[in-house]
């Protein structure tokens, strides 16, 4: 069973930093990705890219479930590929 978790924050990064963001996620969708946000960095893969949000599905050590974030493409700093090697 997987929960849906949402992220907001007041603070936002510039409107240019969000396009580059959305265009790189638009990417990497079905991937595992790291995203940096302004409060901490989550490892997981991208399921989806909304007009104003991405989901990301992560693994929670707690319970040993899946859960799936909502994080506003406002507070993401950067997005790229998990490299395995």
């Amino acid at each position: 069973m997987s929960k849906e978790i949402q992220i907001n924050s007041g603070r936002r990064v510039s409107p240019a930093t969000q396009r580059r963001i959305r265009r790189n996620a638009l990417r990497l969708v079905g991937r595992v990705v790291v995203v940096r946000t302004l409060f901490n960095t989550f490892t997981g893969c991208l399921v989806s890219v909304g007009a104003n949000s991405i989901r990301l599905r992560i693994y929670s050590g707690v319970n040993r479930v899946f859960i799936t974030i909502r994080i506003p493409i406002g507070i993401i700093l950067d997005i790229f590929r998990f490299r395995c090697s």
